[in-house]
Formats: structure tokens, C-alpha cells, sequence
């Protein structure tokens, strides 16, 4: 350790550094602000913590973080000690002091019909404003036989996969928010599954697991975001399969979302992958220009503004597949309108968004960021790819990164073939393994399909 700086000080540097790995406010809080400081030497720095759970915990899910935090601000690696029996208190944040304000928050922390300010659930969300196209009717009307009990077209679970930014999460809300509506009684849960993950590892520090098991399996409806995030923790996984089971059998609605389907989520155990596809999986794939079209005509609507087609379909052929940026290209045109009191013409809207569009255009693939997406989708590190392991699990993922690197990109093969630590006969070995699969295995085929869906909307 660098003389004269005391280990408080050192710590609160590699915070800062760890915040902007760890982009969540709430994870950051529950895992980062409870370590303490306790000794720092040349080659060993010692980290109070509560419990052996979140030992354990911190160093499976950000042990790395730290150590590079802790490198950056000393200027050598150190080992890491996890020392238990330090609590330390961690200031509440605004909402949590107002849902302790709440009885009914406190004592159920259940999301029903007479609580319609429920903060989890988006009441903007509805299926009236949702825009059905060809890419996502399948998905709605799953959706919809939800709230139908008896149809014979009801369907328990339903898993919900696609690249973000097309809609998933409103339409899984847009269930929550009717099943509220219609039944004042029905009990209804939806969460990311960050935060069921939160609350879970929360009950167990607090000895209050059972208040954690009354919550999740007295609803009427569970509706999970992102549930690929399951697959951190044996422990959660064990957690949900006894939840969804008592939930299933006793014909309560699950609904989940994913950004994969459950075979392609890895770490997921077998036994939860089969009780998902034992429902109905449906994906939603990136909108057409005409899909992009109708979406942009009713968010006009929702702003009680009318532009000429021609503007919106201008909008609909120059932005990605993602309803955030239409929306986003749309807003600046209607706060220009508004601002300069002007009618909205094509050539004006081109002017309009020239910058919006070239920063979007200007947004090129790079190797770098083909490899970080091939690796959250294979859930590996970067690293992984890199590096030299060769079994099976990193060796096709590998291949696969140098396959889109090559065919999204302007790279010559020997570049492509330093950003992976190989040569390029290593990378002309790797695209046409990938092609020869990907003419002949269906499986390989949606794997590509889907990365390169990912890519399109970076």
C-alpha cells in the first residue's frame, strides 16, 4: 500500500471505480456500501463484511471488479480477505424510506388492484397502446390468453425472448396492469429479476425467509423480467423452482422475459429450462420499417401531435429497430415543432435530426463490442474469448465472435485475429467452421440469428 494513504481513503477511491462497473444504484448498495475496510497491507487487503453468505457472494459475482478497483488506486494487484462479522449501517435511499412510510408496503409488499401507485409497475404500460405487427402478434396474443383462465388457449408459463428494446416489457406490464384492473382481488407480483434476486439474498442476511416465500407464492400472477439473471446463483435457483412449482400446480399465471431462450441461457439448471418450455415460448424479432411506422403513428397520438407520413416513415427507414430511439427521434421533432412553432415538413425533419442520425450512423461495430455481446450472451467474460482455454464452452463461442467479426465488420482477418490473441489462419478456420453449421444446424442458425439481432440495435 502507497504510504500515508489510510485504507478509508483508498476504499472510497476503488468505490468510485467500482460504481461505474456496477451500473445498478440498488446492487451497488446492497453488496458495495456494506464492506468496511478493515486492514490493508503490501500484498493483502482485508474486507469487513456481514455474513459468510455475502462472502461467498461477493467473491462469485465481484470479487474481479474489485481487485481491478483496488489495482487502479494502488498500482498493484492485491490479494482480497473477506472478514466477517462487520455490519454496517447503509443509508436508506428515498424510496426506501417512503415504502416504510407505507403499512400496506410493508406488511404485504404485494402489488394488487387497490394499490395502483404500485412503483413497480408502469401504468403507461396497456395493451391498447401496444403496436401489434407481424414480429410481435404471436407475443400479444399469449399475452392476452393470460387473463382469459379456462381458454383453451391459455398458456402457463409463457416465456417471452427477444433483443431489448422491442417491447417486451410493456407487454408484460401491460398483463400485470390488466389483471389489477379487472379483478380488484387479484394479487399480482412483477419485478425484474434483479430484484427478486435483491430480495431474496435480503432475506436471508434478515432471517426473514418466510416473509420472502408468503410474498412470492400467495399471487395470483408472477410476472419476471429478464429472468436470465436467474442463472447467477444455485441457491436462487433452487429458490424459484420450489416457487414456480407451488405456483404452476396450483394454476396461478407465471409470465417471464428473457433476452434468450431457456436452453440458450447458460447455467440454468435442466430442471428449470424443462418447466419453462413445458409453457409456451414465443419470440419477438426486430420491427420492419412498416412495424417501426405504425409504432411511431400512435406514439404521435399519445402526444396529441400529427406530423405528414412522410416525416414518420423518413424516421421509420433511418433508425434502428428499437422503440427507444424511434421514440427519441420523434421527440426531438416534436420539442423543434413546439419550440419554433413550425410546421413539421420532410426537409425540416431531415435538418432536424442530421446530427441525431450521424451520431447513430457514426455508431460502428467494433470488434470489442462483438465480443462483449458473444460473451454476455454465452455469459462469459471477455476474457474468456481471448484468452487460450479451449474446452467446448469457450472454444464455439470464440469461433462465433470471430465468424460476426468478420462479416460485421471492416477488419482485416489479422486484425480480427490479434483482438483474439490468434492468427488469421485461426480466423478463416473459425468462419468457415461457423458457416458450414450455420447452412446445416438450426440451433447454430438461431444463435447467429440472434447475436446479429443484438448487434443491429447497439
Amino acid at each position: 500500500m502507497r504510504k500515508g494513504i489510510a485504507k478509508e481513503q483508498v476504499w472510497l477511491s476503488a468505490c468510485k471505480y467500482i460504481r461505474n462497473e456496477i451500473k445498478d444504484p440498488e446492487t451497488f448498495r446492497r453488496w458495495i456500501d456494506t464492506i468496511t475496510p478493515v486492514s490493508m497491507t503490501p500484498s493483502r487487503v482485508v474486507l469487513g463484511v456481514s455474513d459468510d453468505f455475502t462472502s461467498k457472494w461477493l467473491h462469485v459475482h465481484f470479487e474481479e471488479i474489485i481487485q481491478g478497483a483496488l489495482k487502479d488506486v494502488l498500482g498493484k494487484a492485491v490479494r482480497i480477505k473477506y472478514e466477517t462479522g462487520h455490519v454496517k449501517e447503509v443509508p436508506e435511499t428515498e424510496q426506501q424510506s417512503a415504502e416504510k412510510k407505507s403499512t400496506s408496503e410493508k406488511k404485504k409488499h404485494l402489488l394488487t388492484a387497490s394499490s395502483p401507485s404500485a412503483p413497480n409497475c408502469n401504468q403507461r404500460f396497456t395493451f391498447n397502446n401496444f403496436v401489434v405487427g407481424p414480429e410481435n402478434s404471436l407475443a400479444y396474443e399469449a399475452a392476452m390468453s393470460v387473463l382469459q383462465p379456462g381458454s383453451v388457449h391459455s398458456v402457463n408459463p409463457l416465456f417471452i425472448y427477444s433483443s431489448p428494446g422491442l417491447g417486451k416489457t410493456h407487454l408484460i406490464q401491460a398483463v400485470a396492469n390488466e389483471a389489477m384492473r379487472t379483478n380488484k382481488k387479484h394479487v399480482v407480483e412483477y419485478l425484474r429479476c434483479e430484484d427478486f434476486l435483491n430480495l431474496y439474498t435480503d432475506s436471508i442476511r434478515n432471517r426473514s425467509h418466510h416473509n420472502f416465500r408468503d410474498r412470492f407464492r400467495k399471487v395470483d400472477f408472477l410476472l419476471i423480467d429478464d429472468i436470465q439473471f436467474l442463472s447467477k446463483t444455485v441457491r436462487m435457483q433452487e429458490e424459484f423452482f420450489n416457487t414456480f412449482n407451488k405456483l404452476h400446480n396450483e394454476d396461478k399465471k407465471i409470465l417471464l422475459t428473457s433476452d434468450k431462450t431457456p436452453s440458450e441461457i447458460n447455467g440454468l439448471e435442466q430442471r428449470l429450462i424443462s418447466r419453462f418450455v413445458s409453457g409456451l415460448i414465443v419470440e419477438i424479432t426486430p420491427f420492419s420499417e412498416e412495424t417501426r411506422f405504425a409504432i411511431l403513428r400512435k406514439k404521435q397520438e399519445e402526444h396529441l401531435i400529427k406530423f405528414d407520413d412522410k416525416v414518420l416513415w423518413f424516421i421509420a427507414q433511418n433508425t434502428k429497430p428499437d422503440v427507444r430511439k424511434l421514440e427519441g427521434a420523434l421527440r426531438r421533432l416534436i420539442l423543434f415543432s413546439s419550440v419554433k412553432k413550425v410546421d413539421m415538413t420532410l426537409e425540416t425533419a431531415q435538418e432536424v435530426l442530421r446530427d441525431f442520425l450521424a451520431e447513430m450512423a457514426a455508431v460502428r461495430l467494433t470488434v470489442e463490442t462483438i465480443q462483449k455481446k458473444v460473451a454476455d450472451y454465452f455469459d462469459l467474460r471477455v476474457s474468456d474469448l481471448t484468452g487460450n482455454q479451449r474446452p467446448a464452452n469457450i472454444a464455439m463461442p470464440r469461433m462465433i465472435a470471430m465468424y460476426l467479426c468478420r462479416k460485421m465488420t471492416d477488419k482485416s482477418l489479422f486484425s480480427i485475429g490479434e483482438a483474439f490473441g490468434k492468427n488469421h489462419a485461426t480466423v478463416i478456420h473459425a468462419c468457415n467452421r461457423i458457416q458450414e453449421e450455420y447452412s446445416s444446424d438450426e440451433h447454430m442458425k438461431r444463435k447467429i440469428s440472434q447475436l446479429e439481432s443484438k448487434l443491429q440495435i447497439v
